[in-house]
């Protein structure tokens, strides 16, 4: 048979996810914080900005606890392919108040931080390389994701961690897209290739068993 192509449109009626609680070991878990700045999140983009009450919710947690925080911080040059080979306007320039943090949820001494320089944080090693140091690996660690955007960069990162064998939450009121994207995405993670290990909760139902 031919191959016939997609159709110009098409609909899809897609299931939201239901968030679930977990307790979880804070020495088998990290938070990752994926390029929540100034340049994403702002009061004039309201479902980005609205994300920052889980994120300090879900950080004061994790700090308690002991699980290790790490943020993606986002960055270019003004010489990045982005904007000399592909034409992207100038953004996220590194040193700039777009590209920095937001200051509440600001890094604290004992969390990593990781510049990026592309959508895909574990194109970088860095990463990788931190979760190796502390001892975070595969199959019995938790990685939980926040961030911006759901369908773009943190989608970025959750997939990289389901690949690499990671249990991967989604902290669905710590991160956002537009809804469609939020909803496509989600509905992606429902599916066979990464429901084995890629779920969903809030930062209301995390929490963290007491360390031995």
């Amino acid at each position: 048979m031919a191959w016939k192509p997609l159709p110009e449109t098409i609909e899809i009626t897609v299931e939201t996810p239901k968030p679930k609680a977990f307790t979880l070991d804070p020495k088998k878990t990290a938070v990752l914080v994926v390029d929540i700045q100034n340049h994403n999140t702002n009061p004039n983009s309201r479902r980005s900005f609205d994300i920052v009450e889980g994120n300090v919710r879900l950080l004061a947690k994790a700090r308690a606890a002991g699980a290790q925080v790490i943020y993606s911080n986002s960055v270019r040059q003004v010489e990045s392919p982005e904007h000399t080979v592909f034409g992207r306007p100038l953004h996220l320039i590194i040193g700039t108040w777009d590209s920095q943090i937001v200051d509440e949820i600001a890094p604290q001494p004992e969390d990593i931080v990781i510049q990026k320089w592309s959508h895909d944080i574990w194109a970088w090693r860095g990463l990788e390389e931190a979760l190796e140091r502390q001892g975070l690996l595969g199959a019995d660690t938790t990685i939980i994701m926040t961030g911006v955007s759901a369908a773009g960069c943190v989608h970025s990162a959750s997939l990289g961690a389901s690949n690499r064998d990671y249990r991967t939450l989604v902290a669905l009121d710590c991160g956002s897209a537009n809804v469609e994207g939020e909803a496509r995405t989600y509905h992606q993670y429902q599916s066979d290739a990464y429901r084995h290990n890629i779920d969903f909760t809030l930062s209301t139902l995390v929490s963290f068993a007491p360390s031995a």
